[in-house]
């Protein structure tokens, strides 16, 4: 299994990793129920939980919350938004990012709302997300983006280092 790696503030020049199968696989589990925390379509989904299975589809393993999801990928403006790429949004049940789908085009993302409505399409130009849109990711795979490497400074006082 691939390991998703990102680098906040990078924008996106990657084709998104809409493989086959990953936008089908989200969609394929619309109704199923919310959970918060769930991970799987037996027990249920929260939003993070659906978005890490559907990106398992296709080889890559995402953190397990909304927050940290935010950290991967590149960053793609609204416009350019293509299948595949992740939705992000703030201040929905709690302050900060607090909620992910994933984008299936034509202005629409697939998510686990909540428990009242379950696994859904929804469209970005809704009141609710558009005012709370926080910005779209684009995770590559990690050939191509890679976070920063550790800088080593030499010690003077010590010539081994």
């Amino acid at each position: 299994m691939l390991l998703a790696l990102g680098a906040p503030g990078l924008f996106a020049a990657e084709e998104p990793l809409a493989r086959p199968g990953m936008v089908e696989r989200a969609l394929s589990w619309i109704g199923v129920k919310y959970r918060f925390g769930g991970q799987d379509e037996l027990r249920g989904f929260d939003c993070a939980g659906l978005v890490r299975q559907a990106f398992s589809a296709v080889s890559v393993e995402l953190p397990r919350t909304a927050a940290a999801q935010f950290q991967f990928g590149c960053v793609v403006p609204r416009e350019d938004l293509q299948p595949g790429d992740l939705v992000f949004f703030r201040n929905t049940y709690k302050r900060g990012i607090s909620h992910v789908g994933i984008y299936i085009g034509g202005g629409e993302f697939v998510h686990a709302a909540s428990r009242r409505r379950s696994v859904v399409v929804d469209r970005l130009d809704m009141p609710y997300f558009q005012s709370r849109f926080a910005g779209g990711r684009r995770v590559t795979p990690p050939a191509v983006v890679h976070p920063p490497l550790p800088t080593f400074q030499s010690h003077p006082e010590d010539p081994a280092r």
